[in-house]
């Protein structure tokens, strides 16, 4: 915690993630973007964890500067595919592990966590007809409550030692 406290005080938020394994795929998060920016923090599953952390900051340096995502806005220039916001549902938060560091940063305080999601190579997202199957399962569907997701790695999280 002590990196992660230091990194929050110098660059604003720290990453935090896991490497994808036999077990479940890499996701990444941010720690501290609540607290310094005032803004959710961002939570980006299924990309290897050192593109997600680079997502995440890139899109944490244009909130440093004043921008302000929401819901379903679309990114579609800091990666070759377009990017887009939801909201992580509650029920989420239960899961074991999946933001473990951030709920020890913060303690009792759960801040709120928009989920970068990502879209094929055309350009559609999970919940549109036509979306690359090759990709299905592999981010979560954290905008849906968790008993609601098909069955995958993401809903056996709790599960990992």
């Amino acid at each position: 915690m002590s990196w992660v406290a230091a990194t929050v005080g110098e660059h604003g938020w720290a990453v935090s993630g896991r490497h994808g394994d036999e077990l479940a795929p890499p996701w990444a998060y941010s720690v501290g973007m609540w607290l310094t920016c005032q803004a959710p923090e961002l939570v980006l599953g299924g990309l290897p964890v050192e593109r997600a952390a680079a997502i995440i900051n890139a899109i944490g340096a244009r909130i440093t500067d004043g921008a302000d995502y929401c819901p379903d806005d679309v990114i579609d220039d800091i990666c070759p595919a377009p990017l887009t916001f939801r909201p992580v549902e509650p029920s989420w938060r239960l899961t074991a592990g999946l933001l473990g560091v951030s709920d020890t940063f913060y303690g009792m305080v759960r801040p709120p966590y928009l989920q970068v999601v990502w879209s094929d190579k055309e350009g559609r997202f999970p919940w549109e007809p036509g979306f690359a199957a090759t990709y299905d399962r592999m981010q979560p569907l954290l905008w849906m409550p968790r008993d609601d997701n098909p069955p995958s790695a993401w809903t056996r999280l709790d599960q990992l030692d």
